[in-house]
């Protein structure tokens, strides 16, 4: 009797472990699902904000200058904006087509070496169109796994007093916090295009400058 008890009691014991396990489980993914909403609200307000003054991201990226369809001109400035105290750093350019321009976001390693992380789509009203990774030959980064990728993006962050309009940086930061789910999934479709590439041709596409952009999302605002 007693044995049958204390069977009844553990499995009534596990039982509410898999159930309050699940609730955890649920409560974190709505917070999740919350917190990316609150960040694209945010990018929303930016965006429309921008336009009442009748500007646009985009206008404020280029900080005065010419717009170029020219790979090798960067926005701000050359070298872009850089966070010494968080190693993250961001430029914006224009040289592809179906977007107006992009914003390249990097993190750097504990040897000083830069790691892409997302390639940020606007189109010519300053709006978010997209978000894609890059093959290692476009910005010679360092490689490294999808995991790693989803570490760093977790606390990419660059201080918005770096720029004369803060807008413009909170804008990248948001996006990496409104879009973790779909960045986290662009670096795991990454790594499988990398590991289809080697078992098709046996060797690292990482020179092939026939592929760019080895995965991608379009966003809609």
């Amino acid at each position: 009797m007693k044995r049958r008890q204390f069977v009844k009691s553990g499995f009534v014991l596990i039982s509410a472990l898999v159930v309050n396990s699940k609730i955890a489980i649920l409560n974190a993914a709505e917070r999740t699902v919350n917190i990316a909403e609150d960040y694209k609200t945010k990018i929303l307000d930016i965006i429309r904000n921008l336009k009442k003054e009748g500007s646009d991201l985009v206008t404020k990226i280029m900080n005065g200058k010419k717009y170029q369809f020219d790979a090798f001109i960067h926005y701000p400035y050359d070298g872009g904006i850089k966070d010494e105290q968080t190693g993250y750093q961001l430029f914006f350019h224009a040289h592809r087509e179906n977007e107006y321009g992009h914003f390249h976001t990097f993190a750097k390693d504990n040897d000083g070496n830069l790691i892409h992380l997302v390639l940020i789509s606007m189109n010519d009203k300053g709006e978010l169109i997209g978000l894609a990774t890059v093959n290692r030959w476009v910005t010679g980064d360092k490689y490294v796994k999808a995991d790693r990728l989803k570490e760093l993006s977790k606390t990419f962050q660059i201080n918005p007093k770096l720029y004369k309009d803060e807008r413009v940086i909170k804008f990248v930061n948001y996006v990496f916090k409104a879009y973790k789910s779909e960045i986290e999934e662009l670096f795991d479709k990454r790594d499988q295009w990398i590991k289809n590439y080697a078992q098709t041709y046996y060797r690292e596409p990482f020179e092939d400058r026939e592929f760019e952009i080895l995965s991608s999302k379009t966003i809609s605002l």
